[in-house]
């Protein structure tokens, strides 16, 4: 389980970030990506590693559009969902910090996991999509895959890529029949999905929380 002291603040190319190193450094690197939903900031997920492996090196970064004091979001939210191509730049601007980061460190490795919460799960999803060879296993949490995408995507590359997919059945900001939606969506173009869903609202269930370390081993 990750127990680090408090991850350290990072600057990569104009973007703050929260970077905490694996407890346990092995042979084969293993970097995840800590996606904060609306509102949020790189402070906010790290609560949600408890449960992760200790051989992580953890990267939270601070979404760029400012919506308010310590609140910031990957775009604005508008009555209709962006397209892909609003993800792609987004995309494109985290990867290349990551790997700058990584360069730095003399840290190879083959791909990033994820770990996404609300519109940060949605940002999750768009990396999948958009980089499949660059990212590995996806804990998607309180997200959902927007409909407008559907017929943009080329999801050819998603047959046996893992995703962990975790929400609340009393949801009343992101719906549970979206998280199903979602689901059925991968598991359609050949994902493995895990699948865990309570009884709670807009947050991560103490069961679905248990299910990420297990996920992530």
């Amino acid at each position: 389980m990750s127990n680090n002291p408090s991850p350290e603040k990072v600057d990569i190319e104009g973007w703050p970030f929260r970077i905490q190193h694996p407890a346990d450094r092995t042979e084969d690197n293993r970097v995840m990506l800590l996606l904060h939903g609306h509102q949020g900031n790189e402070n906010v997920m790290w609560i949600l590693t408890k449960p992760l492996p200790s051989d992580y090196y953890l990267l939270a970064p601070r979404a760029p559009v400012n919506t308010g004091e310590d609140q910031f979001s990957w775009h604005a939210i508008a009555p209709q969902w962006p397209g892909i191509e609003t993800y792609q730049e987004l995309a494109g601007q985290l990867l290349s910090r990551v790997d700058t980061w990584c360069k730095q460190n003399d840290i190879e490795v083959n791909h990033y996991d994820l770990m996404g919460f609300s519109q940060g799960a949605v940002m999750a999803y768009a990396l999948a999509f958009l980089h499949p060879k660059r990212i590995g296993r996806v804990a998607a949490l309180a997200g959902f895959i927007p409909k407008v995408w559907q017929t943009q995507l080329d999801v050819s590359a998603l047959a046996g890529k893992r995703f962990f997919i975790a929400h609340g059945s009393q949801d009343d900001i992101i719906p549970i029949n979206k998280a199903h939606q979602a689901a059925d969506c991968l598991k359609k173009h050949g994902a493995q999905i895990t699948f865990c869903e309570a009884e709670i609202g807009h947050k991560l269930s103490a069961t679905c929380f248990n299910g990420l370390g297990k996920f992530f081993n």
